[in-house]
């Protein structure tokens, strides 16, 4: 079985600020050292499930985060800025698992440093009508290739709500986020122990049984497009410099929208809106 794997840095072991996750400080010398460390957990626990193969993809900010030199020598690394689907570029359908280490709360819920692929541009998504973070839109669109969503790891937060969507998916709390940016971390060595026997159960599961892919929340189709995308944005400069984008609505002064007839062509709207809501600048 291929194993794809999603890596992010605000779930990972130890991480409780955001300034630990920022390249500027030299606190992220440590966040490095983490994401390289849970991604090694991961990768063992996979091979050690019965994975033949296993792609990691660094998710985090730009994409140059985790050293090649310091993963398991067994897995392959995507890396870099410019991805077509960014946080999952790489997938397909000729993987059998996805698996998300590292990840964290959607924007306005409680866990640490959550947001939603922005820090501070995007008030809230929604797919659907239903509210989603990283996990869910990354999520759906490994479900659009019919890859089941396997494991997740996390703060007590992001894996408690992922099993309430996700039957039978495998979890690893790294930490107890108290506030946004607190937290009661275990030793790494402790994390590394319980996210690697939590991904082997994860592939060893799948391989015995299989699961159905996160798929997207049903609706009604409109003009032919079931899928429909609101996004609110801090701004109303952030909605106007996002609704640019062709084929995309202003629902309201912070608010645009877009309908899609696939997925995946949602996913990449997604990235254009924020992207463009992103050039906005309060002082022009």
């Amino acid at each position: 079985m291929r194993v794809y794997i999603s890596v992010d840095a605000e779930g990972c072991t130890g991480i409780f600020k955001l300034s630990q996750v920022m390249p500027e400080n030299p606190a992220y010398e440590f966040c490095r050292r983490m994401m390289e460390g849970d991604a090694n957990a991961a990768i063992a626990g996979a091979f050690k499930g019965g994975a033949t193969e296993v792609v990691v993809n660094d998710a985090h900010n730009n994409g140059d985060n985790i050293r090649i030199d310091r993963l398991d020598k067994r897995a392959r690394l995507i890396s870099g800025k410019d991805r077509h689907f960014s946080m999952m570029e790489g997938i397909s359908g000729e993987f059998g698992a996805a698996m998300f280490v590292g990840y964290h709360s959607r924007k306005g819920e409680r866990g640490v440093i959550s947001h939603t692929y922005y820090y501070s541009e995007i008030q809230e998504a929604r797919i659907n009508g239903e509210p989603v973070g990283e996990s869910e839109i990354n999520g759906f669109l490994a479900g659009s290739f019919g890859v089941p969503l396997a494991f997740l790891s996390g703060d007590q937060h992001i894996t408690e709500s992922i099993k309430a969507k996700v039957p039978g998916i495998r979890t690893a709390a790294t930490k107890r986020a108290i506030g946004h940016a607190s937290a009661e971390c275990v030793n790494p060595e402790i994390s590394w122990k319980m996210i690697e026997e939590e991904a082997c159960a994860a592939i060893s599961g799948l391989i015995r049984h299989s699961a159905a892919p996160l798929a997207a929340p049903p609706v009604r189709p409109m003009n032919d497009a079931p899928y429909l995308l609101e996004i609110r944005f801090a701004t109303p400069g952030h909605a106007n410099r996002a609704s640019l984008l062709p084929g995309s609505s202003r629902i309201s002064a912070t608010e645009v929208g877009f309908n899609a007839a696939d997925y995946r062509d949602v996913f990449r709207a997604f990235l254009c809106l924020v992207t463009l809501a992103s050039t906005f600048r309060e002082n022009g």
